[in-house]
């Protein structure tokens, strides 16, 4: 009977050190594709090459463990004893709720946030959506250094793919670059300042030329020629993902839902759930393919 249980701990040690090993190839997989910033922010990925190493690790020395003759013993300070499963079907559902995501993982391909999504979650169009305050909402980087990534946005370095949080200065700045300038790009560093700007100044920026990409999202009580150019923004993985995006007006009908587009027209207010948000009168649109990276990041200002 013990020669049976020192076999029985000996499965568990295995199997347990392949699941881990398993789950150090997926987040492995996921580095090697860049696909890993399709699920968490650039800035988070140090901890999966932490988690990656001390995976393999135990993985291993559980591997080794289980597949040794020596026979262990382990004591620890906690009231009662330490069971494994005891039938081969608490094993097998034990084990299945860390198979199956390792199996999904490499089987299926990844998926990015998309309009089913953004229907169950609130569309920052506004300040019926979002607070104003610089200091807690803008959350971009606009120094020389973000104007570079800008230029060549899938660098090759993922941990270099997210913007440092603007400074107080920063954000003036560019607020009055923004004021001053004839046309508008919202590109993807700058995107949510960029937005909360446009949002604040709305006054003062009305008939200026703007220019933003994202894909087609409409609300149920839209007219047909209105939509939403969307984005989702995120802090640290999608779980947190934020939609931001700006009311759009012309010929849109007939672009289907989650189509990548990209839009310039003139900035105008409208009026929507009681609060004044921004519309482009669209004077040009064209289809494009959907980015490498899809997401913008809302990594704050900071506070000096």
């Amino acid at each position: 009977m013990k020669k049976e249980n020192e076999e029985a701990n000996s499965f568990h040690h295995l199997i347990r050190g392949i699941i881990l090993i398993g789950f150090m190839l997926l987040f492995f997989k996921l580095l090697l594709t860049n696909n890993i910033t399709l699920l968490i922010a650039p800035k988070m990925i140090r901890f999966i090459y932490f988690t990656l190493f001390i995976f393999l690790i135990l993985g291993v020395l559980l591997i080794l463990r289980g597949t040794s003759n020596q026979k262990h013993r382990y004591y620890c300070d906690c009231d009662g004893e330490h069971f494994y499963p005891t039938s081969i079907v608490k094993s097998l559902f034990l084990y299945s709720l860390f198979i199956i995501p390792i199996t999904t993982g490499f089987l299926f391909a990844n998926n990015v946030l998309d309009s089913s999504i953004a229907m169950n979650r609130t569309i920052k169009l506004g300040t019926n959506s979002q607070d104003t305050n610089p200091s807690k909402t803008v959350k971009n980087n606009s120094n020389t250094k973000s104007e570079k990534i800008n230029s060549t946005p899938n660098t090759n370095n993922i941990l270099d793919n997210q913007p440092e949080p603007l400074t107080k200065t920063e954000y003036s700045t560019l607020k009055k670059k923004i004021l001053m300038a004839k046309n508008i790009n919202i590109n993807d560093e700058l995107y949510v300042p960029k937005m909360n700007i446009i949002q604040d100044n709305l006054s003062s920026l009305i008939g200026k030329t703007v220019t933003t990409k994202g894909f087609v999202y409409r609300e149920n009580n839209f007219m047909q020629n209105q939509i939403i150019v969307a984005r989702f923004g995120i802090t640290c993985c999608i779980a947190d993902a934020s939609v931001y995006g700006i009311m759009a007006k012309g010929n849109v009908a007939t672009l289907p839902k989650d189509k990548w587009i990209q839009v310039t027209g003139t900035i105008d207010q409208t009026h929507y759930d009681g609060y004044q948000i921004p519309i482009i009168k669209i004077k040009k649109i064209s289809k494009i393919t959907a980015p490498k990276q899809p997401y913008v990041f809302d990594v704050g200002v900071k506070i000096e």
